[in-house]
């Protein structure tokens, strides 16, 4: 509790060791709502970057359906690096596909 608290939320010991338990509690589930939003923020603005990349439409959805805000997972390095990769497969099967059809 005391390396959250001194660590990622910032607070001083001093601060720490004055607060009531609830009081403890109600600051961390705050911290922890102000994460969740930048994080929501994040993944926005990666959504619409991917936009120019990948085209309308395709990187908003692969943004969102990739990361997923669940604070029990979190994808490692290998897990991002398979999902480009299928997606990236993914696309290049549509556009053979497109291609074989003539279009």
């Amino acid at each position: 509790m005391r390396a959250e608290a001194f660590g990622q939320i910032g607070v001083l010991p001093d601060q720490f060791y004055d607060f009531e338990v609830e009081d403890y509690y109600l600051l961390r589930k705050g911290y922890i709502e102000k994460v969740k939003i930048e994080s929501q923020l994040l993944r926005f603005q990666t959504a619409l970057i991917c936009e120019s990349f990948v085209g309308k439409g395709q990187g908003a959805r692969f943004v969102m359906e990739a990361w997923q805000l669940d604070e029990q997972t979190e994808m490692s390095r290998d897990q991002i690096k398979n999902a480009l990769k299928m997606k990236r497969e993914r696309d290049e099967l549509v556009r053979l596909k497109k291609q074989n059809n003539g279009g």
